[in-house]
């Protein structure tokens, strides 16, 4: 009776987090897509970067209605075999998309900000296009061993359920372990090195946009290590006891595995920050174009 239980709230844990992070993001990701579309003149690197992880957001948020319906009825699944790969890839891929988009925003900020010269070498909407579709192509191209392998919905049309060959090879877990690891250390050199800079500049001017920007640059960070990292041990946690068969854990460690998801999706939310910060930027640049056009006429 206390599994039962433990189940139940369990799932209606993941059903309270799931539903607002689905409207929330949604409403958030589109507005921010509205934003750019309807007021953006020209593509520059941060919005190119900004456009990629409002998509990889709304992808990972159409997966989730399905991954929802999958979880509260213990992985049955009637929507057919093909839509079940293809959703469950979704889900990952845009997980890890998000994730390594982060990371490249981090880059190309440090890089502006603190190597401005080096900047204009390293740094073309070109170069953004470029690095924003290699990693597309990387990271769906991951999910192909997903497709080749009918394991997970050949027993009683499960979806979202059966991942036996993925933790037992543990070649993909330990992958997706090493590239967040990659990223969470870039992420955090890059914004404490950016937050560095701001700082120094803010008490030679004490200019408040300044200090705004590091409150941003602080809280992305902050909110990066918090919604991916328990998600991360999690998963290093769960493929230690799949390996070395304990099976006494692998119940509750399935549990916390399945929080620290639902976790990591809400920052399909708190990605609404960068936004903040990369449109805040664009509408100064807007200002400052403008005012460079009108003393140029009355010049």
């Amino acid at each position: 009776m206390c599994i039962v239980n433990n189940t139940t709230d369990l799932k209606t844990f993941l059903y309270a987090v799931h539903i607002p992070t689905f409207i929330l993001g949604l409403i958030i990701n589109v507005a921010a897509l509205w934003i750019l579309c309807t007021r953006l003149k020209k593509l520059i690197e941060s919005t190119i970067y900004m456009i990629n992880l409002i998509f990889s957001d709304i992808f990972l948020l159409f997966s989730l209605p399905f991954k929802i319906h999958a979880d509260q009825k213990t992985g049955e699944w009637y929507l057919g075999e093909m839509f079940c790969q293809f959703v469950e890839s979704l889900y990952f891929v845009n997980t890890y998309g998000t994730i390594l988009l982060i990371t490249l925003i981090s880059l190309d900020r440090y890089i502006a900000i603190k190597h401005p010269f080096l900047a204009q070498t390293l740094r073309s909407p070109k170069k953004a296009v470029i690095a924003c579709t290699m990693m597309w192509v990387c990271i769906w191209s991951a999910s192909i061993p997903n497709y080749t392998q009918n394991e997970n919905n050949q027993t009683m049309n499960k979806c979202f359920a059966k991942f036996d060959a993925f933790w037992e090879s543990g070649a993909i877990p330990l992958s997706m372990e090493v590239i967040f690891l990659i990223s969470a250390v870039t992420v955090s050199f890059c914004s404490i090195q950016i937050i560095r800079t701001l700082r120094r500049v803010h008490e030679e001017r004490d200019d408040m946009n300044m200090r705004t920007s590091m409150n941003i640059v602080t809280t992305n960070l902050v909110t990066f290590l918090f919604c991916f990292t328990p998600y991360h041990i999690a998963m290093l946690l769960y493929l230690l006891a799949k390996q070395y068969c304990w099976k006494e854990y692998l119940d509750h460690l399935r549990g916390f595995l399945q929080i620290t998801q639902c976790l990591a999706n809400v920052n399909c939310c708190l990605d609404g920050m960068y936004y903040c910060l990369i449109i805040k930027e664009f509408w100064k640049s807007g200002i400052k174009n403008t005012e460079d056009t009108r003393s140029t006429y009355t010049s």
